[in-house]
């Protein structure tokens, strides 16, 4: 499979052309999507990318078991697609990635590639998983690559983390799903360099539709910090993924105008670098 590099695809003003700017609709930049295996059975990596066209998201961070999901859909339309790159992989999986002793040397194999904008989402489900030689070789090659680690865990693991190298870059994905307000108030202020991503907790942050006010107030605190995502994490998602991404684009919209665009896109934008690559207008 032949890979056109990110740094050499020239297209200009994407987001300010995008159909979803000119109805003055929120665009938005799906930080947390899965193609996995289990979908490509259903779905053509087209009409993947058709979904996120109607759904308003110009693109995606994608991570798919295996990486092969990914890549397609890159292949296909580089422009709407950030690949990140996912450690499972024929029988490694969230319960022993972290222990392979051949994860590192896959890793590095692909990132080789030059087409990553991170590593993940991968899971941790206690922080001795953490602390393995093998994350710790990994903490230490996205360092070196100066690469985003997307974590699917609790505060005490991603702390964690920052033991192993604090000069990780980290997405949390889902706030860790069940932490509230307080808590993702105190990780953001110890960890300079971590963001929240908000997949799964649309429930939780607009209870019935309406912007919870600690959540408003935790956002505003941190409003270079927050980051859009769905998560289709198995295929029955994809069916409901307008409605997925319109939950988000609902309270993402209560948002001061400047804040909501720092949610919507430009946060992602930024952390990704994809400015760098000459794709969105600054």
């Amino acid at each position: 499979m032949k890979l056109k590099s990110l740094m050499a695809i020239p297209v200009a003003a994407m987001l300010a052309a995008s159909p979803v700017r000119a109805e003055g609709i929120l665009p938005l930049f799906d930080t947390h999507v899965h193609f996995s295996k289990d979908a490509w059975s259903s779905f053509e990596p087209a009409q993947i990318l058709d979904m996120l066209k109607k759904a308003g998201v110009v693109m995606g961070a994608f991570s798919s078991t295996p990486d092969d999901g990914t890549l397609k859909l890159y292949e296909l339309n580089p422009t709407m697609v950030a690949p990140m790159l996912r450690p499972y992989r024929d029988d490694i999986n969230s319960s022993n990635w972290f222990a392979d002793q051949e994860t590192v040397a896959y890793l590095k194999q692909r990132l080789a590639k030059g087409i990553y904008v991170g590593v993940g989402e991968f899971h941790l489900f206690d922080a001795r998983s953490a602390l393995t030689p093998q994350v710790k070789e990994l903490a230490d090659e996205v360092v070196k690559r100066d690469l985003y680690l997307q974590i699917h865990a609790g505060a005490f693991p991603i702390a964690a983390m920052y033991t192993v190298n604090p000069k990780l870059k980290i997405i949390w994905a889902h706030m860790g799903m069940s932490d509230g307000p307080k808590t993702v108030d105190t990780m953001l202020e110890k960890y300079p360099s971590l963001m929240a991503e908000v997949a799964l907790r649309g429930g939780d942050i607009a209870l019935g539709g309406q912007l919870d006010p600690e959540w408003r107030r935790v956002i505003l605190k941190y409003p270079d910090r927050f980051l859009m995502g769905t998560d289709t994490w198995v295929t029955s998602r994809w069916p409901e993924y307008i409605d997925l991404v319109e939950e988000h684009r609902n309270w993402i919209k209560q948002l001061p105008p400047e804040v909501a665009e720092k949610v919507a896109f430009r946060n992602a934008v930024r952390i990704f670098g994809i400015n760098k690559r000459g794709r969105f207008p600054d």
